[in-house]
């Protein structure tokens, strides 16, 4: 019998706890009852306001004869690792024998895109005679399920070490040179290792949760041979490997006009743009796009992404781009990545002046324009090329600043 097993809303930001290490720690138990023949980190709508931290839930695929026995164990896990005393970590668990329905990988689909509810879940699980298991409001059946129902036709790979329980909430040690070393080997074959821009080290959190480091790569074999090349600075309890979302993109849906864009939805959209950039205080820079229906919307480069605002900045009214992005919930275009289409190159300005260089003024309506210092005169505007500092090219925020889904550019190719 293969049973699947989902798990979500088990960490919590204050706390710690990590969905991974409940999924690391129940596959090594479960080991006595069956084989684990897959392990999945599902990545879910990155625009949720209520996730935890990055809104990822784990799903195995168990080859067992004991299926109670592993319900048995994967409850008391579970219920010993969840952070239950966080008011928003609500923990679900969800059990399904035999080969998930299609309309599994469809709510799953729906999860990665929209804001579902615990009812939807309820009443897909129930319809289709899932076993489930609700902690406080239960929230976590939703990616619980989803997790079971993700297809991962597009895949990455990720290695988790684990740290030592006694070890949690204390500053982790990595050796920075090995993960250098490591990066130059392997990538692109793994990425986002380092920030060179921002020199830090990315493959190690920063919260008090058990994960020592993760390296995400293209392939289960790479992300291994490559952990063998990190210098922890302590001792790993234990690892994992998750066959993953990250890295894909499986977020983003395109769309056609700015009318289909929806508030927590992830979009892929081509426009011009309409107004000259602007920065406010803070440092984060907004511009509108329009579509060829003449409706506008916002896109945004907060402060976070860094040099990506620089490419922000350059672009003027008239150029074609394609924003990729999390929509907030006024609509705002949140870019993870920026295409730039058509660069405008040329503008009408008024001629200079053949004697002293400077710019002419409008001699009146229909009166060309003239050069009150020498009193020269033409008649109409002169067709600029504009110098530009940007190409017609895809950009994208810094490793610094990538969400878990976004596929990073060495990706792209």
């Amino acid at each position: 019998m293969l049973l699947h097993i989902g798990i979500d809303d088990t960490d919590s930001a204050k706390h710690g706890m990590c969905t991974t290490y409940v999924g690391a720690v129940l596959s090594r138990k479960l080991a006595k009852v069956g084989e684990v023949e897959e392990a999945k980190l599902v990545r879910l709508n990155p625009n949720i306001k209520y996730k935890t931290r990055g809104n990822a839930a784990v799903a195995l695929a168990l080859r067992t004869k004991k299926v109670a026995e592993a319900k048995r164990i994967t409850r008391r896990v579970v219920e010993e690792l969840a952070c239950f005393d966080d008011n928003n970590t609500n923990p679900g668990v969800v059990f399904y024998e035999g080969e998930p329905p299609e309309d599994f990988s469809r709510f799953y689909r729906r999860a990665l895109h929209e804001v579902v509810g615990i009812d939807q879940a309820e009443s897909l699980l129930r319809e289709r005679g899932a076993e489930y298991v609700k902690y406080k409001l239960g929230r976590g059946i939703v990616g619980a399920l989803a997790a079971i129902g993700a297809e991962l036709s597009r895949a990455t790979y990720e290695y988790i070490a684990y740290r030592a329980r006694e070890r949690w909430g204390t500053p982790r040690n990595l050796d920075t040179a090995s993960v250098l070393a490591m990066d130059a080997l392997t990538f692109p074959l793994t990425f986002n290792n380092y920030d060179y821009a921002e020199r830090r080290v990315l493959i190690a959190p920063h919260t008090p949760c058990p994960v020592l480091f993760g390296i995400r790569g293209t392939s289960a074999q790479v992300v291994q041979e490559a952990a063998e090349l990190v210098l922890p600075g302590e001792d790993i309890a234990l690892s994992m490997v998750y066959k993953t979302n990250q890295g894909t993109d499986a977020h983003l849906q395109e769309v056609s006009r700015i009318a289909e864009v929806r508030p927590f939805s992830s979009v892929i959209l081509a426009g011009e743009v309409a107004s000259a950039p602007r920065v406010i205080q803070g440092g984060h820079v907004f511009f509108e796009l329009c579509d060829e229906h003449g409706e506008q919307i916002t896109c945004a480069a907060y402060e976070p992404t860094k040099g990506f605002r620089n490419v922000v900045r350059a672009l003027i009214p008239g150029d074609r781009v394609r924003v990729y992005g999390g929509v907030d919930e006024s609509r705002t275009i949140n870019l993870e990545k920026l295409e730039v289409l058509r660069l405008k190159r040329e503008r009408l300005a008024n001629p200079r002046c053949t004697r002293c260089g400077r710019r002419m003024e409008s001699a009146g309506k229909g009166r060309g324009y003239r050069c009150k210092r020498c009193r020269t005169v033409a008649k109409e505007k002169v067709v600029e090329e504009l110098e530009r500092n940007i190409q017609e090219k895809l950009y994208s925020v810094p490793p610094i600043a990538m969400r878990h889904l976004a596929k990073p550019l060495v990706l792209c190719i």
